[in-house]
């Protein structure tokens, strides 16, 4: 919000009303506890809106340096409880590994403290039915992590794209492509929310090399191939942020919560990014987004690298996440509902 203290007014953010957060209480050890997870809602194939629940793979179990995992949970959208799966081949611990329904494409192993890890560029999937996973043999052409994936289509028609800050590739029966883009788009930029509406993907906010941190909107049209950097039609929307969590709400809208601003001074390795707790809803047009600000009386704390996935029915859970002034990471889930 930017005060104007000689005018004596401010620009007043748009509020979106009607909407409510509350915690869930899991049991100890009962939720995945970690950041840089990938997650992807279940989807009841008799009701494509209806979700089944969410799926949840690897992610980081504490502050920059601790262990990765490789663990796959399961969130039952009934009971609204986790599981714990024990699939019997496993991909490797990682973080920041992006789904497409059951898919992961690369990701970071930070291995031993002080080595630097490993940035890995495989692909797995996992079958539902079988309960089991399998190594793809397309791989990505180079290794990567703080990118970015989501599905856009269904059937024959479905295609999972992954934005990288080297540029976009597609994944669809088997086989990975790099994508020729045209138009104004997000090159150099990850740690990006990402999150498709009908044949579009959606793209808000991200860091670069430099640690500067971005708060457009871009849109890619996958029916032309063609980047649109949208303009906010209020001054009035999140700033500047990197790794905030977003998930689809309609044709035109998402949701967006928390991700990390930089403080004055800087990133400083980390020690200048300052946790958001506000939820956003986007309002996307041809060329313009409009945000308005969601007013709860109760609101989770503020974290980077969660996830968001929609449970369906205006319903949308929330797991995990890092806060990077405390050094805690989260573990209680969250459910955010159209009241």
């Amino acid at each position: 919000m930017r005060h104007f203290i000689l005018l004596l007014s401010a620009i007043v953010p748009t509020k979106a009303n009607g909407w409510s957060w509350s915690p869930l209480s899991p049991a100890i050890d009962g939720a995945p506890r970690v950041s840089g997870q990938t997650t992807a809602s279940i989807i009841d194939d008799s009701n494509n809106s209806c979700s089944s629940g969410v799926l949840l793979f690897g992610g980081l179990t504490g502050a920059a340096g601790s262990p990765t995992t490789n663990d796959l949970w399961h969130f039952e959208d009934v009971t609204e409880e986790w599981t714990k799966l024990s699939p019997e081949q496993c991909p490797r611990v990682r973080m920041y590994a992006d789904p497409r329904k059951y898919y992961i494409f690369g990701g970071w192993d930070p291995m031993d403290p002080g080595s630097g890890g490993e940035f890995l560029n495989d692909i797995w999937s996992y079958d539902m039915a079988t309960k089991a996973w399998t190594e793809e043999e397309a791989e990505l052409p180079f290794p990567v992590s703080r990118h970015a994936a989501v599905a856009v289509g269904e059937g024959e028609h479905g295609m999972v794209i992954i934005h990288t800050f080297k540029g976009i590739f597609t994944f669809r029966n088997g086989q990975l492509t790099e994508q020729a883009t045209e138009g104004d788009a997000p090159d150099s930029l990850s740690m990006c929310a990402m999150t498709a509406v009908g044949n579009k993907v959606l793209l808000f906010g991200g860091s670069d090399k430099t640690q500067q941190m971005s708060s457009a909107v871009h849109v890619l049209d996958t029916t032309n191939w063609v980047w649109t950097k949208l303009q906010c039609t209020h001054d009035d929307g999140p700033g500047p942020m990197a790794s905030a969590c977003m998930a689809p709400l309609s044709e035109n809208q998402c949701i967006v919560f928390g991700g990390a601003a930089l403080a004055p001074t800087g990133y400083e390795g980390g020690y200048g990014l300052l946790p958001k707790d506000d939820t956003w809803v986007c309002k996307l047009s041809e060329k313009n987004v409009e945000w308005e600000r969601v007013e709860c009386k109760e609101v989770p704390e503020g974290r980077v690298a969660a996830s968001l996935n929609s449970l369906g029915g205006d319903r949308f859970l929330m797991q995990g996440g890092y806060d990077p002034v405390s050094k805690g990471t989260f573990g209680t889930p969250w459910i955010l509902r159209k009241t």
